[in-house]
């Protein structure tokens, strides 16, 4: 791992807890409620941004997981442990789904002094990408265990910094948008433009 700022490096364990949901036996799966996501369901959330959910778990279910503290909380973020390792979702205030244990971990940084943002780009960064890859290799099936990523060694800037990279990601983010929508604009109107002219002609 590069660290030409001398970051402090901290392991996962060391700076917040890192877990799974409660189990969910099949027997206690509704056919409506509240959405029980599996790893491909966070993974279609994540990527596309679609809800591809058709597992669910009573309200009664949920709300006695959450009297328990086992609901994630916003900011926490969720860890594709199967299949696809590393894709992160950070909770969002008006969340409420479960999910499924094993296949997706949980990391507690609603509970630490961290970004969540600046954390869950960390996965894409080298440094993640290799611990990943030294975890998995030479087995058949991708699989990154609680204990596995508990041990990840991560850089962690002064907060400050970090909510300053948050804050660029944000601004990034929004500047995307307006130049997709800029760009749906201009290309309307040539459409439009285009017509226009084709019925002056006729």
């Amino acid at each position: 791992m590069t660290n030409p700022m001398k970051w402090p490096i901290k392991r996962f364990k060391d700076i917040c807890t890192v877990g799974s949901s409660k189990r969910v036996y099949q027997s206690e799966q509704t056919s409506a409620g509240v959405p029980f996501l599996r790893v491909s369901d966070l993974i279609s959330k994540i990527v596309f941004n679609t809800e591809t959910c058709d597992l669910y778990i009573s309200e009664q279910q949920f709300n006695e997981f959450e009297q328990q503290g086992l609901v994630p909380h916003a900011g926490d973020i969720l860890v594709t442990a199967r299949g696809t390792l590393g894709q992160c979702y950070i909770i969002k205030p008006k969340d409420k789904f479960y999910f499924q244990d094993g296949m997706i971990s949980w990391v507690h940084t609603s509970e630490a002094e961290i970004n969540p943002v600046y954390v869950s780009y960390l996965f894409d960064s080298q440094g993640i990408r290799q611990q990943i890859d030294k975890v998995v290799s030479g087995t058949t099936v991708a699989y990154l265990s609680i204990a596995q990523l508990s041990n990840f060694d991560i850089l962690l800037p002064a907060i400050e910094l970090q909510n300053q990279f948050a804050d660029f990601v944000a601004f990034t983010d929004k500047s995307k948008l307006v130049t997709e929508i800029s760009i749906a604009v201009l290309k309307a109107s040539k459409i439009l433009f285009s017509h226009q002219i084709l019925d002056k002609r006729r």
